[in-house]
C-alpha cells in the first residue's frame, strides 16, 4: 500500500475506531468502496468509507450506544436499514468523515462477498488486520455502481482499471467472469480488461 497523507491516516484511524465497536459486538464486516480499491490499486484521496456488515438487529441498540459519543448516528435510519437490507451512515464528530454502512442482503452475491473477504492491514503501522472485500468483488461492485450511474462515474471506472492493472494475474478471472455474467456486467468487464491491458 502506498504512503498515506496525514488526512488519509486520520480517516483510516476513524474507520478503525468504528470497527473496534463492530469487533466488540462480533458483527462481521468487510471494508469496500474506494478504501478497498485504493489498497488493491493506486491510492487516491477519499472523502468517505464504505463498510458492509451482516445484519445485527439483536445488538443494534448496543452498537448505537457504543459509537454515539464519537459519531453522529440516527438510530431510526440504522433500524430501517437493518429491516430493509439498506444502508445508513455515521459521521465522525471530530473530523466530519462519513462512513456508509451497508447491511448485507440475502442474495448469493452478497453472501459470496462476505465469505470471500480477506484480512489486510490498511497501513504499515496499523494496529491490526481488518477485513476487506476481495479485489475481484471490489471490481464487480464498482462495475455495478458504474452501470447504475449510466456509465457516467469516471471515478468508479478509473478505480476498476487501477485494480485490474495492479493485481493482474493474481486475480481469479474465472470467478470475475462468472459473476460478471450473473450480474449483467460481462460487457463492462470485457471493456475494462481490454483497457487495463492496453
Amino acid at each position: 500500500m502506498e504512503a498515506c497523507n496525514v488526512s488519509e491516516m486520520h480517516h483510516i484511524e476513524v474507520v478503525q475506531r468504528l470497527i473496534d465497536a463492530l469487533d466488540a459486538l462480533e458483527i462481521p464486516y468487510a471494508i469496500g468502496g474506494s478504501m478497498a480499491s485504493s489498497m488493491y490499486g493506486i491510492m487516491r484521496f477519499t472523502q468517505d468509507a464504505d463498510i458492509t456488515v451482516q445484519p445485527f438487529s439483536q445488538v443494534a441498540d448496543r452498537f448505537c450506544d457504543m459509537v454515539k459519543s464519537e459519531f453522529y448516528i440516527s438510530g431510526e435510519a440504522m433500524r430501517h436499514a437493518l429491516r430493509t437490507h439498506g444502508s445508513f451512515n455515521v459521521i465522525h464528530f471530530a473530523t466530519s468523515f462519513k462512513i456508509d454502512i451497508f447491511v448485507q442482503g440475502p442474495s448469493e452475491f452478497d453472501r459470496q462477498l462476505m465469505a470471500r473477504r480477506r484480512t489486510a492491514r490498511l497501513t504499515q503501522t496499523g494496529p491490526k488486520d481488518l477485513y476487506v472485500v476481495s479485489p475481484e468483488d471490489i471490481i464487480l461492485l464498482k462495475l455495478r455502481w458504474y452501470k447504475e450511474t449510466e456509465c457516467t462515474s469516471e471515478r468508479q471506472w478509473s478505480d476498476v482499471l487501477k485494480v485490474l492493472g495492479v493485481q493482474g494475474d493474481m486475480l481469479d478471472f474465472a470467478y470475475l467472469k462468472e459473476w460478471a455474467e450473473k450480474l449483467g456486467l460481462e460487457d463492462l468487464l470485457k471493456r475494462a480488461m481490454a483497457e487495463a491491458s492496453a
